[in-house]
């Protein structure tokens, strides 16, 4: 299979919760031929950081659940009982900072198109996260991906991206 040039407005997104880097690949993809390196390269075009995303739960919020207290029986009937117990809560601050990072992303991806620097999107990113991630992603920016990999490869080698991405 002969090696073809990567298009020069070709982005891959590699993200997970926590951390998303945004890079432009050029040169030719596959290889010429086996035992030979391929001529592609990844440019980090910028690297989104989310600190919150590794911070245990109850860093991100400042206080304990409130209390309730319940002065009278259920049905009304019978005596009174003062139980005091905490009340229930179903925010999950790691949700909350990972949808918050995602539409920070998705921003980016917006600039990025409106400069008129993107052609095509690749978008790379671990299973949960992806799922997070495209419906925060506008309309035009949602036409530009050409693929979408389900896995988290934010700290992988950048041939190991290549192939996931193009290959």
């Amino acid at each position: 299979m002969a090696s073809r040039r990567i298009p020069t407005g070709k982005f891959i997104v590699v993200a997970d919760s926590g951390v998303a880097r945004i890079l432009h690949a050029t040169g030719a993809w596959p290889p010429e031929s086996r035992g030979t390196r391929s001529t592609a390269v990844l440019e980090e075009i910028a690297r989104l950081d989310s600190p919150a995303a590794r911070q245990a739960g109850r860093e991100l919020v400042s206080d304990r659940t409130g209390r309730v207290f319940d002065s009278a029986s259920r049905a009304h009937v019978g005596p009174p009982s003062h139980a005091r117990h905490g009340a229930a809560s179903d925010y999950d601050p790691h949700t909350v900072e990972t949808e918050r990072f995602a539409r920070r992303l998705a921003r980016r991806l917006d600039d990025e198109r409106r400069r008129q620097r993107i052609d095509e999107v690749v978008l790379i990113a671990a299973p949960r996260f992806l799922g997070v991630l495209r419906p925060q992603l506008s309309a035009p920016t949602r036409e530009l991906v050409t693929r979408e990999v389900a896995r988290d490869l934010t700290h992988a080698a950048d041939a190991r991206i290549l192939r996931a991405a193009l290959g």
